[in-house]
């Protein structure tokens, strides 16, 4: 039996390019939500399953490889399938392809399911209707470091603040995960980023954030040439984590 893939197909819009009519990081990571919501209601553990039990699915970490720029206008596919999970970590798999099945991006992400009234993490057995050992257990990326190094404030460079407002919910009633992917991408200039092409970014969301915190982001370049972008709160606690790998002057 062929293994589990849920497959839609998606056409890049002009609300969907940044200024050099590519794909912006954070599309991705929304058309990457679409399908893995999609994908888990075809499964049955959607929405519409966890949401009168009181759970929630939550991304926690994703790591994700271009391997060429995806263009406005272009129509790809997206591929995604769930891997076994462990004691509370789901892991989701995606792949991009371009209409003549040019693979173009792959990614790897983790999510828990959360009880909403306490905040507690629930185990995979708490999903009672799927036999794990049914699941596609490939993976679209090896190997991922999921840790992401971590530095202080004062070891990097303050690029811009924010205060959260309601356009950035969700209906867990906290900020989307594609927001922080913006965010992390804003500590980049278009000056900067017209020179640059992406390679691969990893973001870890370590804590959530609500409507009136105000967030400091701030950046600093690695030894190896990635960069780090973090988002500290006011406490001084680090809320999300990215690192962003580039390949320069492709123009």
């Amino acid at each position: 039996m062929k293994a589990y893939e849920h497959i839609r197909k998606f056409q890049i819009k002009y609300c969907d390019a940044d200024f050099k009519d590519e794909m912006k990081p954070s599309v991705a990571l929304s058309l990457m939500e679409e399908v893995a919501c999609s994908s888990a209601d075809e499964l049955g553990f959607g929405y519409t399953y966890v949401k009168p039990k009181g759970y929630a699915f939550m991304v926690t970490n994703i790591c994700v490889e271009f391997l060429k720029p995806i263009k406005l206008g272009e129509v790809i596919t997206l591929k995604t399938w769930p891997n076994p999970p462990s004691y509370v970590v789901f892991g989701r798999e995606y792949q991009i392809l371009s209409e003549t099945e040019e693979l173009l991006a792959s990614a790897s992400s983790r999510w828990c399911l959360v009880d909403m009234t306490t905040g507690r993490l629930l185990q995979s057995k708490a999903i009672d209707n799927q036999d794990y050992s049914t699941y596609n257990t490939s993976k679209a990326l090896e190997n991922v470091k999921w840790k992401i190094s971590t530095f202080k404030p004062e070891e990097g460079e303050l690029k811009f603040t924010l205060t959260i407002a309601n356009s950035e919910y969700d209906h867990n009633m906290h900020v989307n995960n594609t927001r922080y992917a913006d965010y992390c991408f804003n500590c980049f200039s278009i000056a900067e980023l017209a020179e640059k092409k992406l390679k691969r970014f990893s973001i870890s969301y370590v804590k959530q954030c609500h409507e009136g915190d105000t967030l400091r982001f701030y950046r600093k370049r690695e030894q190896d040439g990635s960069y780090l972008a973090h988002g500290f709160n006011e406490n001084g606690e680090i809320v999300v984590q990215s690192q962003i790998t580039f390949e320069e002057n492709h123009r």
